[in-house]
């Protein structure tokens, strides 16, 4: 067994894990703080649990998943909670992009950083936290899992908007956004949460999603893999009139700015 610090979010935690990958998983997130403000550890029924989904899976990496789901339930108890989705910042301010898997969130974070240049930064392009704040603010931070583009840096934002993207069903369509009113709005945020194991935990994030529901502006995109796409979103998330960067971002230079060192 091996036992260590990290630190995100705000927070120490201490990870207890079977296997080295573990801390290597976590390796730019190591801390010498000595006292954690909690613990996490994958159980066994936990480990079979997911094994049952994925039976060709590493055990190292079932435990990661395993350790990802017991945060996702420690994190209500802190105010935080994990999203799926792709996170970025423009100037500073947060803009999240959510949807189901394979769906384009992360093409789409792409083609801002595309167009955009070096206004758009990553917080994390899979599973963000939020910390809901008690002067009304709510900051997004990175975590070492981050999808499979492992776009991910140590960077906060606080966030300004979320965006639920569909894609455009019908070829040669018009890209279109609209605000989201707040029934819908727990409907779609509920798809892309992990459910606590507690249900006092379960109870904590769901009045921690009222509240990211009522202080956050939210939209609905639906489009296609474009440019156009990018103005669309942009300009209803920032409110500003969309200028493309001189330089264009390639996809090569997204993966070496995104991506932590190994």
């Amino acid at each position: 067994m091996d036992t260590f610090n990290v630190e995100f979010s705000g927070l120490t935690i201490e990870i207890k894990t079977r296997y080295e990958y573990m801390r290597w998983f976590c390796r730019n997130y190591l801390s010498e703080t000595k006292t954690p403000d909690f613990s996490i550890y994958a159980e066994d029924s936990k480990l079979a649990e997911l094994r049952e989904y994925n039976p060709e899976m590493r055990d190292e990496y079932l435990e990661r998943d395993a350790l990802y789901s017991v945060l996702s339930s420690k994190l209500p108890y802190y105010d935080r909670v994990i999203i799926h989705g792709a996170c970025i910042s423009y100037k500073g301010r947060g803009y999240l992009f959510t949807a189901a898997s394979g769906t384009g969130k992360s093409t789409h974070i792409s083609l801002w950083k595309r167009y955009l240049g070096d206004d758009v930064g990553i917080v994390n392009g899979d599973k963000p936290i939020f910390h809901i704040k008690p002067d009304g603010s709510i900051t997004a931070y990175d975590t070492p899992w981050c999808g499979k583009e492992s776009w991910n840096r140590k960077h906060s934002a606080e966030m300004a908007g979320i965006c639920f993207i569909r894609r455009l069903e019908e070829e040669g369509g018009e890209n279109r956004i609209r605000p989201v009113d707040p029934d819908e709005a727990i409907a779609l945020m509920l798809r892309q949460m992990f459910h606590p194991y507690y249900e006092e935990a379960t109870g904590l994030m769901l009045e921690l999603f009222g509240e990211i529901i009522s202080r956050l502006p939210m939209y609905l995109l639906e489009c296609d893999i474009s440019e156009e796409a990018v103005r669309t979103s942009f300009e209803a998330l920032t409110g500003e009139k969309y200028h493309r960067s001189e330089k264009e971002t390639t996809i090569e230079e997204i993966n070496r700015l995104w991506r932590m060192p190994k």
